[in-house]
C-alpha cells in the first residue's frame, strides 16, 4: 500500500473527527470517577448516623410517590445498611431527577433536576454533546473515523512498535514539531489496544443509542402511568436473593406501565469481574410479589457476554481503584494524539508553503518536482 496515501488517510481521518475525539478523550477521563465526584459533591447527604434499623425501600417508595405521582421511578443505590442514603432517579420524557432518600424513613432529603448535576452534564457531553439526536448521529460517525484513524496509523507505525515498547527509539524532544511526532508516535503505540477497545465499545454502545431512536419513529415516548404497587419492595429484595443464592440485586426499577414488572437487575456471584453488574435480573408481579421472570447472562450465548463486557469495558467499571486510574491515564491518550496530529499537520503546512515561497526560480521542472518529493519524504520521517 502506498505510503504517502495511507498516511493522507491517517491525516484526514484524524483532522476531521479531531474535536470530537478531543472532547470524547477529555470527558471520558472525567467519567471514569464519575460516581466518586458525585459522592463527594453530595457526601452530607449521601452519609448517614449509623443506625441499628433496617433500610427501608418501602418508605422511600411511599415518599417518591407521594411527591412526585406518575413518574418512571428506579432506586440506583439500594444500601445494605442504613449508614448510606438510599439513591433514586425518577424520569418522565422530558425531564429526570435525582434523589437522596433517608435510609430507614424514607424521607426525600434532596430532590435534584439532574441537569444542575455534574455527572448527567459531563455523560452528556461526552454521548451527545448536548445536541440530542444529532450529536448522538455526529459521535458515532467521529468514532467510526477514530476506528479507521486508529487501524491506519497501526499500518502506518507497525515497523516502530516494537522499538517503541522497547525503548529502542530515543526521545527527541527539541522543538515543537519533534516534540509532538514523539508524543504521537509514543502514545499512539502504548496506548494502542486501549484505544482499540475504548473506540469500538463506545461506537458500540453509540449504535445501540442510535438503534434506540430510529425504532422510536420520532413518536413522543408515552408518559409514565404506574400501577398500584401491592408487594413489600423489601420483601421482593429478600426473596430475590433467597431465590437466588450468589444473586446481587442492586438497582431496582419500578412498573411504569399497567402491564410492567419490578425489576431487580444485579450481579452474580458466577459472573466475571468484567460482566456489567446489572446483566442479570429478575422480575416480580407488582400486586402479589411473586417472581414472574429471571435472567441470568451465565446461561447466555457467547454474544450476550461480548454484549455484557462493553459497557465496563468502555468506562473502567470493572477492576477497583487501580483499573480506574489505568482508565482515566489511557484516556487522555485520543485527546493527546488529536492535539499532537493537528500540530504535526500544522507544522507541516507551514513547511511546505516556506519551502515553496523559497524555492529558487531558475530550478527546472523536473528540478522542483525532485526538491518537492524530498521535503515531504523528509516531512513523513519526522512523523514516523
Amino acid at each position: 500500500m502506498n505510503k504517502r496515501f495511507l498516511l493522507s488517510i491517517h491525516k484526514w481521518l484524524g483532522l476531521i473527527a479531531g474535536i470530537f475525539i478531543l472532547i470524547m478523550g477529555l470527558t471520558g477521563s472525567i467519567l471514569v470517577f464519575d460516581d466518586e465526584i458525585e459522592q463527594f459533591i453530595q457526601r452530607d447527604v449521601i452519609h448517614q448516623p449509623n443506625s441499628d434499623q433496617p433500610v427501608s425501600l418501602d418508605n422511600a417508595y411511599t415518599s417518591i410517590t407521594r411527591k412526585h405521582p406518575n413518574w418512571d421511578v428506579r432506586f440506583t443505590v439500594i444500601p445494605d445498611k442504613a449508614g448510606r442514603a438510599i439513591e433514586a432517579e425518577i424520569r418522565r420524557p422530558d425531564d429526570r431527577r435525582y434523589l437522596y432518600l433517608h435510609p430507614v424513613t424514607g424521607d426525600i432529603m434532596r430532590d435534584l433536576d439532574s441537569e444542575s448535576t455534574f455527572s448527567y452534564w459531563m455523560l452528556k457531553l461526552h454521548y451527545q454533546l448536548h445536541s440530542g439526536f444529532t450529536g448522538e448521529i455526529i459521535l458515532l460517525i467521529a468514532g467510526l473515523m477514530f476506528i479507521g484513524s486508529l487501524i491506519t496509523g497501526f499500518w502506518f507505525y507497525r515497523k516502530a512498535i516494537k522499538r517503541v515498547l522497547t525503548f529502542k527509539i530515543r526521545p527527541r524532544f527539541r522543538n515543537l514539531q519533534s516534540t509532538s511526532s514523539e508524543l504521537h508516535r509514543s502514545v499512539g503505540v502504548w496506548a494502542l489496544i486501549f484505544n482499540l477497545i475504548t473506540a469500538v465499545t463506545g461506537v458500540v454502545i453509540m449504535l445501540i443509542i442510535v438503534q434506540t431512536h430510529l425504532q422510536s419513529d420520532g413518536d413522543s415516548p408515552s408518559l409514565p402511568d404506574p400501577p398500584a404497587v401491592e408487594a413489600s419492595l423489601d420483601k421482593v429484595m429478600e426473596t430475590a436473593r433467597q431465590s437466588h443464592p450468589g444473586f446481587d440485586p442492586s438497582y431496582m426499577r419500578m412498573p411504569a406501565q399497567p402491564d410492567r414488572q419490578i425489576t431487580l437487575y444485579g450481579h452474580m456471584d458466577s459472573d466475571l469481574p468484567i460482566h456489567y453488574e446489572f446483566s442479570n435480573y429478575v422480575q416480580f408481579d407488582p400486586e402479589t410479589g411473586r417472581e414472574s421472570n429471571a435472567f441470568f447472562v451465565r446461561n447466555q450465548p457467547v454474544t450476550t457476554h461480548l454484549l455484557s463486557f462493553t459497557y465496563p469495558l468502555h468506562f473502567g467499571d470493572w477492576g477497583g481503584i487501580i483499573i480506574k486510574i489505568l482508565y482515566c491515564l489511557f484516556g487522555l491518550a485520543p485527546a493527546i494524539l488529536s492535539i499532537t496530529g493537528f500540530i504535526i499537520w500544522l507544522q507541516r503546512e507551514r513547511k511546505k508553503r516556506g519551502l515553496q515561497r523559497q524555492k529558487n526560480p531558475s530550478l527546472g521542472p523536473f528540478q522542483s518536482q525532485e526538491k518537492s518529493s524530498r521535503i515531504d519524504e523528509t516531512l513523513e520521517e519526522t512523523v514516523v
